[in-house]
């Protein structure tokens, strides 16, 4: 793992800052991209190894800035808000599917080897069913979903 490179967007959000830190405990040289809307500068305090890009993957240039030399892309980065999204979707558009795309295209150009998306269980609506599996019908009820 030590000479493969990991970038986590949204590395400074709940989520991504606990996948930085493994990767860092377990010897990889990570990356993070986080624009710093929702995620804390905090969550990344004390870790080594780690370089800090403060952009917007909505940016296509930011997105092929951060892909360079990585191998691997743990995908965290979005606006995670089915109300923010409803309020004010052409926001949450553009940063949940805009930078998506743009970090996929980024990805395919330089040659990333695998990327892994983490999507939200809003996607299966309001079913009562738990634990929500990827197998389940879609039931998308907000632009966020």
């Amino acid at each position: 793992m030590a000479s493969e490179t990991y970038l986590v967007t949204g590395g400074a959000g709940f989520i991504g800052s606990h996948l930085v830190e493994h990767l860092v405990r377990r010897g990889a040289a990570v990356r993070v991209v986080d624009n710093f809307v929702t995620g804390s500068r905090e969550n990344l305090l004390g870790l080594s190894n780690v370089e800090v890009i403060e952009g917007d993957l909505a940016d296509p240039e930011i997105a092929r800035q951060a892909v360079v030399g990585v191998d691997y892309i743990l995908h965290q980065a979005a606006i995670p808000s089915v109300p923010r999204s409803v309020a004010d979707p052409w926001v949450s558009h553009r940063a949940n599917v805009d930078a998506t795309l743009h970090l996929l295209l980024a990805a395919r150009e330089a040659g990333v080897r695998r990327v892994i998306y983490a999507a939200s269980s809003s996607a299966y609506g309001d079913a009562p069913t738990l634990p929500k599996v990827e197998t389940m019908q879609p039931v998308p009820r907000s632009p966020y979903a």
